[in-house]
């Protein structure tokens, strides 16, 4: 059994109760957190620090942050839609895949251990932040021929990364979004669009896992889904009017603090007295 689900049955999720002006503070966060997700993901830095600072336990931070992301991709992908921004028909495969591929990575939680996954991702996110930066494919504002089809990239795609976001989750848009740029040449722009209803998917999966565990409150989630919802259709109508232009900048913002994040929780004092421990033994 994984470990927070061991530690949930230690903690009273019921007793948690949160003042209405520290509902207000998160709901203004989540207006942000959206603009920001709907542009180029990574809304979960802003998310997830302010629910724990607001003092929501980290089981219950996690399946709500879920919750109110949930809200914000379904926005933003109607947004898009509506606009003739989303080239559906693609997408019901790489949906379906993503799915199938989410489910496996969220069955798998019990059976891996993860620890090899969080030394990795500080690498792969230092890749994904230096290809951003230096990459002139990112800086691109025209479409390339593609590496692959777009069918084989949808399941391929599809069931690695969506067993990527079931499993463990963190960088997923980012992953995504390089994907799309690199195997089907498509602009940073049309990547930020296409990846939302994806991600979306990923996220509706690990959603119901923690409803299934009771580690969700509808209170604050739906209050931070109410501020994701004016976040995101600013934040696409933003995409959508000023493209490659705003993109590009935020993305290789929000990959330099998770890439940050990541590094500074890999070599903080505790995660090297374990490492130390495990090499002493």
């Amino acid at each position: 059994m994984p470990e927070f689900i061991v530690s949930l049955s230690a903690f009273n999720l019921d007793a948690f109760t949160l003042d209405s002006h520290v509902l207000l503070f998160l709901f203004l966060v989540a207006i942000c957190a959206g603009v920001v997700d709907a542009i180029a993901g990574g809304g979960g830095l802003i998310t997830i620090p302010s629910l724990l600072i607001a003092g929501v336990p980290p089981i219950l931070t996690l399946g709500t942050n879920r919750l109110q992301a949930v809200i914000g991709e379904s926005t933003a992908f109607i947004t898009f839609l509506l606009h003739n921004q989303i080239q559906a028909k693609s997408l019901i495969t790489g949906i379906t895949f993503t799915a199938i591929g989410a489910l496996a990575g969220s069955y798998s939680v019990s059976l891996f251990d993860k620890d090899t996954l969080e030394i990795l991702l500080p690498i792969l996110m230092v890749c994904i932040t230096t290809y951003a930066i230096f990459s002139k494919r990112i800086k691109g504002t025209e479409a390339t021929q593609g590496k692959t089809s777009t069918r084989s990239f949808m399941i391929s795609c599809g069931l690695i990364i969506g067993f990527y976001n079931g499993f463990f989750g963190p960088g997923t848009g980012s992953i995504w979004m390089l994907a799309f740029v690199i195997l089907l040449g498509f602009t940073i722009k049309q990547a930020s669009i296409m990846t939302k209803p994806l991600n979306l998917m990923g996220n509706l999966v690990s959603l119901f896992f923690f409803l299934g565990i009771s580690a969700v409150d509808y209170r604050i989630g739906l209050a931070m889904g109410a501020g994701q919802v004016i976040g995101s259709v600013i934040g696409s109508k933003v995409v959508i009017s000023k493209g490659d232009t705003i993109v590009r900048p935020v993305f290789i913002t929000v990959t330099l603090l998770m890439t940050s994040k990541l590094i500074y929780e890999e070599l903080s004092s505790d995660h090297l007295s374990t490492v130390m421990s495990s090499i002493m033994n």
